[in-house]
C-alpha cells in the first residue's frame, strides 16, 4: 500500500515547481547529511530555510490562502510553539543566561524544521518518497563506510570508534527508522525492491550495531521491526477478517520472542554468589584461603573474590612482573583488582601456582591493564554486554560506580530527582540545569567522580528539571500529536511512518538527552516536520 495521493496547496505553475524543487533538494541534502556529518546538516537547514523564503516569494505570506481551519488543525505545531515558548519564559529565572541562550541555540532545529516544513506549500507524497530513498542510501553507504574504516585500521579499535561520522546511538536511531520503514514499505507493498532494501539496512544495521556496541541500535533495531509488522498487520487484517487469527498469532509470537530475550538477559544478569562446596581451605603452599562469600562479582564465569592467598599471589606476582602488585596498571586501575579479575577469567585460583600459569602473554595484557580474557576473546556488542554484567555486578558488590555506563545512569536520575524536587513547579530555569546539578551532586557528597557527573541522559527528566511538568508534558504532547495529526490527516501509510518516528523518538528520550546534541535534535525536527506536515486549507 503506498501513500496516498496529498493535495498541494496552490497550482504548480513555473514558480510552484522552483519552489518544490528547492524543498526537494533541501530535503535531499539533509537526508544524505544525517548519518555524515553535522556540518552538512545546518548546511540542509539552511537550504531548507532558502526554500522556505523562495516559497514565501512565489506564494505569499504562510497565512495566505489559508483559513482559520487550517490553523486549527495544526497541534503539532502549536506544541512546539509552546514548548519553545516555555523555555524562552524559562530565562526569567535563569541565573545562567549565556548558557540558557545555547540550550536553546541547540534545540533550534526542533522549532525550526517542523515550522518550515509544515507551514510550506510543497508536496508530502514526493518529499517522503524522496526522503525514504535517500535517507536509505545515505545510512547504507554510512554503515559501509564505517566498517571498512574500522576493519582497514592498522590497529585494533575501540568499539565507539567504529563509527567515525556522527555518534554511534545517534545513528542507531537513524538505523532503526529507516530499515523499520523500509520493512513496512514491504509488508504494505510487498515488492521485491523494498524487501531488498530493508534485508540490506538490517545486516549492514546490525554488522554496525555489532561493531559499535551500541545497546540503543541492539533494543531499537528489533523492536522497531516488530512495530513495522504490527502496524502493517494489523491494518491489512482489518481488511481481511479471515487473517485477523494469523496475524494475531504471528503478533503474538513475535511479542514470546522478545519477552524470551528479556528473560534470557535478566536470567544472564542475575547475581549468583559463590558455592560453599568450591571454596577452598588452604593452598598447596599451605597458606590460608580468603573468600568473600557475600560478594557475586565474576569474570567468565569464575568468581573473582573467592580462593585468595593473598601473601602468595603479592610476592609471586612480584617476581613475575616489574610493576609491584600494590601499585597501578598502564590504565591506572589498582594492579592487584586486575590480577584478580583476570586469574579468575581464565579458571584460576589466586594464589601462586595460579600466577605461576600465567603466559609472558598473559602478565603483559595484566600490566597494560586488561582485566579479563573475554576482553581478548570478545568483541563488539559481546564484549559490551560482559562490561554491563561486570558494572551490575561491580554495583551489587558496593563497588564504586565511577565510570560505568550503566550503574552511573540510576545517579544521574537520582540526582536529578534532587534537582526536581527543590524546584518542582517551574523548574531550575532554562540555562542553570548544569549549575543545578552539579550543586545536587556536591550537596548529597554523591560516589561519582566529578568528571563523571553527567546530565540525566534522559530527555523527559531534562524536561522536567529545567521548565517544570509544563515542560515535559509539551515534548510528550509534541510526540503523540506527530501521530494524532497524521492519523487524521492520512488513513494508511504515513500514520504508520508517524509511529515508527514517535516510538524510535520516545524510546530514546527514555536513555538519552537526544535533543542536546546537534544530530539528535536535527533528525528529531527533521521527522517531526516532514511527517507531521497536514495539507489542509
Amino acid at each position: 500500500m503506498m501513500p496516498p495521493k496529498t493535495n498541494t496547496n496552490t497550482p504548480l505553475t513555473s514558480g510552484n515547481r522552483q519552489v518544490q524543487r528547492a524543498y526537494d533538494l533541501a530535503l535531499i541534502i539533509t537526508a544524505i547529511a544525517l548519518p555524515f556529518s553535522n556540518f552538512l546538516m545546518s548546511q540542509g537547514a539552511f537550504l531548507l530555510l532558502f526554500a522556505w523564503a523562495l516559497d514565501r516569494w512565489h506564494n505569499g505570506p504562510i497565512f495566505r490562502n489559508r483559513s482559520w481551519k487550517f490553523w486549527r488543525s495544526q497541534p503539532l505545531l502549536w506544541a512546539i510553539l509552546a514548548l519553545f515558548a516555555w523555555q524562552l519564559l524559562g530565562q526569567l529565572w535563569t541565573e545562567d543566561l549565556a548558557q540558557g541562550w545555547r540550550a536553546l541555540r541547540i534545540q533550534l532545529p526542533l522549532l525550526a524544521f517542523p515550522l518550515v516544513l509544515i507551514t510550506g506549500r510543497w508536496d508530502q507524497r514526493r518529499g517522503l518518497e524522496l526522503v525514504q530513498h535517500t535517507l536509505a542510501f545515505s545510512v547504507a553507504a554510512a554503515c559501509i563506510g564505517a566498517l571498512w574504516s574500522g576493519s582497514a585500521a592498522a590497529e585494533a579499535v575501540e568499539a565507539r570508534d567504529w563509527s567515525p561520522f556522527i555518534s554511534h546511538i545517534r545513528f542507531s536511531l537513524m538505523i532503526a527508522f529507516i530499515w523499520s520503514w523500509w520493512l513496512l514499505r514491504a509488508f504494505a507493498t510487498k515488492q521485491w525492491k523494498a524487501w531488498g532494501t530493508a534485508l540490506i539496512l538490517c545486516v549492514l544495521g546490525i554488522a554496525f550495531t555489532w561493531k559499535t556496541a551500541s545497546i540503543t541500535g541492539a533494543t531499537l533495531i528489533p523492536l522497531s521491526g516488530l512495530l513495522a509488522y504490527l502496524l502493517a498487520h494489523t491494518d491489512e487484517a482489518e481488511h481481511r477478517s479471515s487473517n485477523v487469527a494469523f496475524r494475531r498469532n504471528g503478533s503474538i509470537g513475535l511479542l514470546a520472542v522478545f519477552l524470551a530475550m528479556i528473560a534470557f538477559a535478566m536470567n544472564s544478569l542475575w547475581p549468583r554468589y559463590p558455592n560453599p562446596e568450591d571454596l577452598g581451605v588452604k593452598s598447596e603452599r599451605g597458606e590460608q584461603y580468603h573468600h568473600f562469600p557475600d560478594r557475586c562479582l565474576r569474570e567468565n564465569g569464575g568468581h573473582v573474590w573467592t580462593n585468595i592467598a593473598w601473601s602468595e599471589l603479592s610476592e609471586a606476582w612480584n617476581e613475575r612482573s616489574t610493576i609491584d602488585f600494590d601499585g597501578r596498571d598502564e590504565r591506572n586501575q589498582a594492579l592487584e583488582m586486575t590480577l584478580l579479575r583476570y586469574l579468575s577469567s581464565l579458571g584460576l585460583k589466586k594464589d601462586r601456582s595460579g600466577v605461576l600459569a600465567l603466559t609472558p602473554s598473559d602478565v603483559q595484557l595484566i600490566e597494560s591493564g586488561v582485566p579479563t580474557v573475554l576482553e581478548v576473546k570478545h568483541s563488539g556488542l559481546r564484549r559490551r554486554w560482559d562490561i554491563v554484567q561486570f558494572e551490575i555486578w561491580n554495583a551489587v558488590d558496593g563497588g564504586n560506580p565511577s565510570g560505568h555506563s550503566l550503574v552511573q545512569r540510576f545517579l544521574f536520575l537520582k540526582n536529578a530527582f534532587r534537582v526536581f524536587q527543590d524546584q518542582p513547579a517551574l523548574g531550575v530555569g532554562t540555562g542553570d540545569v548544569p549549575a543545578a546539578i552539579a550543586a545536587s551532586y556536591d550537596e548529597a557528597n554523591s560516589p561519582l567522580a566529578p568528571e563523571f557527573r553527567l546530565r540525566p541522559h534522559n530527555q523527559y527528566i531534562t524536561f522536567l528539571i529545567s521548565g517544570g511538568p509544563l515542560s515535559m508534558l509539551l515534548w510528550m504532547a509534541i510526540l503523540l500529536a506527530l501521530v494524532a495529526v497524521s492519523g487524521n490527516a492520512f488513513p494508511t501509510y504515513p500514520f504508520q511512518v508517524a509511529c515508527l518516528a514517535a516510538f524510535i523518538i520516545a524510546l530514546s528520550c527514555m536513555t538519552e538527552d537526544t535533543l542536546e546534541t546537534q544530530a539528535g535534535v536535527t533528525l528529531a525536527g527533521f521527522l517531526i516536520g516532514l511527517i507531521g506536515k497536514r495539507t489542509i486549507r
